[in-house]
């Protein structure tokens, strides 16, 4: 198992799986780090998946806009 060419296809789909989600996991783990509580964190990935779908959706926002707006509506309740 070398990293040159003698990978055979099933397993290079595997190691770039793997590695895929090592990638999520430590992003995850950062997360956590910077976020106190998992509320913090839940609202963080919801807002991460919210931007990442506008973002590719028809009509796409600027995503400071929407972080403007989250901003704001986070100060009028409170």
């Amino acid at each position: 198992m070398g990293r040159d060419g003698d990978v055979r296809p099933q397993d290079e789909v595997v190691y770039l799986v793997a590695g895929l989600a090592d990638l999520v996991m430590g992003g995850m783990r950062d997360a956590t780090r910077r976020l106190p509580g998992l509320t913090a964190v839940r609202e963080e990935l919801r807002a991460r998946g919210e931007l990442a779908l506008k973002r590719t959706g028809p009509s796409s926002e600027a995503h400071m806009e929407v972080l403007a707006r989250r901003v704001a509506e986070r100060n009028s309740h409170g």
